[in-house]
C-alpha cells in the first residue's frame, strides 16, 4: 500500500527498562497492512520542536494494533515517552522495503542488537507457523533488554550479554556462529538488524560461510521518503549510494558497503 499518515490512539506507553519504552497504538490501515521490516515515522511534538519526525521499526501487530518499542536518545523520543494512554500520535506509514521471506527449504536464522530486535518480532510471527527458525538477541546487560522476559521465553529467544547477566556470555555474533555450525548441513538465511558493528561482523560471517543475509540497517534518518538524501550509505561496488528510507531499511549484504564510513 502507499504510505497513509494516520492520527492513531495511543492504547499503552509503558517503560519496559532502563529508558525503554513500549507503546501500543490503534491504526486505521497501517497495522494490517504493514510487513516485517517497515518502519513508521513519527511526529514526536506539536509544535515544531522537533522539527523532524523519528523513523521507528513496526513491531508485532495484532490486527489494527502495532507496537513500537523506542530509547529515549534525545528530545523527540523523550516527548514520546511522555505521552499517555488516550492521547493521539500522528504516524506516517507503512515505509521502506520489508525483509524477503525465505525460501521452502531454508532455515531462518533472526539476529538482533539491542533495540534492532523489533522489525524481527514481527519477522518472528511470520515465520513461526510455517518455517523452522532460529531468534538470537545481544544485549549489554539484563537491565537492557528491548523486550520483557516473558516474551524472550514465549518465543524461544536465546540471548547473548556482553557481562553475561543473562544467557550466553559474549556476542550474538558467537552464537551465530556456533549456531550456523550445528545447521551446517541445512540451508540457512539470516536476517539481522543491530548496530553498526554488529551487521559488519554479521556480513564478514555470511561471505566466509557463503550464507544469504538480509539486514535492516540504522542510521539518521530525515524525511523518510528520498528527498533529503540524509541517510545514504554507499554501495557494495562502490558506485553511488543507496537510500536507506527508500531502498531500505533492509539489504541484501552483499548491496551495502558495511565498512565504517560506508555511510554518508
Amino acid at each position: 500500500m502507499q504510505p497513509v499518515s494516520e492520527a492513531c490512539e495511543i492504547i499503552s506507553n509503558t517503560e519496559t527498562s532502563t529508558d525503554t519504552w513500549e507503546m501500543t497504538v490503534e491504526t486505521k490501515k497501517i497495522a494490517s497492512e504493514c510487513k516485517p521490516g517497515q518502519f513508521v515515522h513519527v511526529r514526536t511534538g506539536s509544535g515544531f520542536n522537533p522539527f523532524l519526525r523519528r523513523p521507528l521499526s513496526i513491531g508485532p501487530c495484532n490486527g489494527n494494533r502495532l507496537r513500537l518499542i523506542f530509547i529515549v536518545r534525545g528530545e523527540g523520543t523523550r516527548l514520546l515517552a511522555e505521552m499517555q494512554a488516550g492521547e493521539f500520535v500522528d504516524l506516517v506509514g507503512p515505509l521502506g522495503n520489508p525483509y524477503q521471506l525465505p525460501d521452502n527449504d531454508e532455515v531462518a536464522i533472526l539476529v538482533g542488537g539491542g533495540i534492532g530486535v523489533v522489525p524481527l518480532l514481527i519477522l518472528s510471527d511470520y515465520l513461526s507457523q510455517e518455517k523452522e527458525n532460529h531468534f538470537l538477541l545481544g544485549v549489554r546487560s539484563h537491565d537492557l533488554l528491548p523486550v520483557l522476559p516473558d516474551e524472550i521465553e514465549l518465543r524461544g529467544i536465546e540471548v547473548a550479554s556482553d557481562d553475561g547477566s543473562i544467557g550466553f556470555k559474549g556476542l550474538v555474533t558467537n552464537l551465530l556462529e556456533s549456531k550456523l555450525n550445528d545447521l551446517r548441513d541445512r540451508s540457512v538465511r539470516i536476517y539481522g538488524c543491530g548496530p553498526e558493528p554488529m551487521t559488519r561482523a554479521i556480513k564478514e560471517i555470511c561471505m566466509k560461510r557463503k550464507v544469504p543475509a538480509q539486514v535492516s540497517l540504522e542510521v539518521p534518518m530525515g524525511c523518510g521518503v528520498g528527498a533529503c538524501q540524509s541517510c545514504a550509505v554507499l554501495r557494495e561496488d562502490g558506485v553511488g549510494y543507496l537510500l536507506v528510507c527508500k531502498d531500505g531499511p533492509v539489504f541484501d549484504i552483499n548491496d551495502v558497503d558495511l565498512t565504517p564510513g560506508g555511510s554518508s
